[in-house]
């Protein structure tokens, strides 16, 4: 009875130490799947960020700002495509991720490990700066005699810089040229700090890096899903912008304009045709709608050759996401407030026009 019990104690043993090895076993291996997974799918993943625009950018840690605080931001900036990897590869790899506040360069084509380690380094010192805003609407016209008014330096020299200055970025792949005030629509109108003694191309290098990190994934993947071209969107927007001040009524114009696309009806778009004008008045009268220009949308079909000004995202968000109505027309019912009145059919229209004129 003793030789049975002491057999059975002693496979009792036995079989504890072969769970364990098996555990240790398929610990290793579920590690060793980790270490090769961010080896391989990181360079992976490096790849696809290589496929991206590569530049520098300043990125500020504030004082007591937590690691997940600081990974939130870097995903919001676009700097990295998933804040939980970039802390989760980091754990894996025993990688610390103690940071110091202060501003750091950093290079958007930066892997998770090569950003650590810039924002590990000694911070620099921030420079002297100028802050500017830049609003949503205005057009390159408006930015360079802006810019010539807190004087920086000339008007033409901003508008030679934006038309033939060489900007590398894939949103502008698709845009001619050629075409007049060809960056139209794509310096993004935010608050930058800019060094003292600026040039044009810092300034606009600056406002197209914003753009590039603004239209992100979620943005392209909707104007894929409406086949929308980027360059469609942005004259999209930029017409959104410029005829109503109104938020609650920018996805209404969109809709209007969907609308009348898909109808194959001329835009008609006031704002189109004040943007080639100089001093253009509050109301247009007949004879400016038959302006021969590429902007007029009461002469030609479709959209305009080019964005009308630069939109901000809820604007471009308002050409991505129309509202769900049928209306066709709308006309300036206060000019104090900005608010229109939007009909479904011409013969409300014109009773609207009548009314409010």
């Amino acid at each position: 009875m003793k030789a049975e019990k002491t057999v059975n104690f002693l496979m009792y043993i036995a079989g504890m130490a072969f769970n364990l090895v098996i555990m240790a076993v398929v610990g290793l291996l579920v590690l060793a799947g980790f270490t090769w997974g961010f080896e391989t799918g990181g360079g992976f993943a490096n790849i696809m960020t290589a496929e991206g625009e590569n530049y520098e950018i300043e990125f500020n840690i504030p004082r007591d700002a937590s690691t997940l605080e600081i990974a939130k931001r870097l995903e919001a900036d676009g700097i990295v495509p998933n804040r939980f990897l970039f802390q989760l590869e980091l754990f894996l790899r025993g990688i610390s991720s103690d940071y110091t506040a202060g501003t750091y360069t950093i290079n958007t084509n930066m892997n998770n490990v090569e950003l650590n380690r810039a924002l590990r380094a000694r911070p620099h010192e921030v420079a002297p700066h100028y802050e500017i805003r830049i609003p949503e609407g205005w057009t390159i016209r408006d930015m360079a005699e802006y810019f010539e008014e807190r004087e920086f330096f000339t008007a033409d020299d901003f508008f030679y810089v934006a038309q033939y200055g060489h900007f590398s970025f894939a949103f502008l792949q698709d845009v001619p040229s050629d075409r007049p005030n060809r960056l139209e629509g794509y310096l993004f109108p935010d608050t930058y700090q800019i060094p003292v003694n600026p040039n044009p191309g810092d300034i606009i290098t600056r406002m197209l890096q914003n753009f590039d990190r603004r239209f992100d994934y979620e943005l392209q993947t909707r104007a894929a899903e409406m086949n929308l071209s980027i360059d469609d969107v942005i004259k999209m927007a930029s017409i959104i912008e410029r005829e109503t001040r109104l938020a609650s009524e920018r996805a209404l114009v969109s809709q209007v304009i969907h609308r009348r696309l898909a109808q194959n009806m001329r835009l008609q778009m006031c704002s189109t045709v004040k943007y080639t004008m100089e001093e253009p008045p509050l109301r247009l009268l007949y004879i400016h709608l038959e302006a021969d220009t590429p902007y007029n949308t009461y002469q030609i079909n479709g959209l305009p050759v080019g964005p009308i000004s630069n939109p901000g995202e809820a604007a471009i968000r308002a050409a991505l996401w129309p509202a769900d109505t049928d209306y066709l027309f709308f006309v300036l019912r206060d000019e104090a407030t900005g608010e229109h009145h939007f009909s479904r059919t011409e013969t409300e229209h014109d009773a609207a026009k009548a009314r409010y004129s």
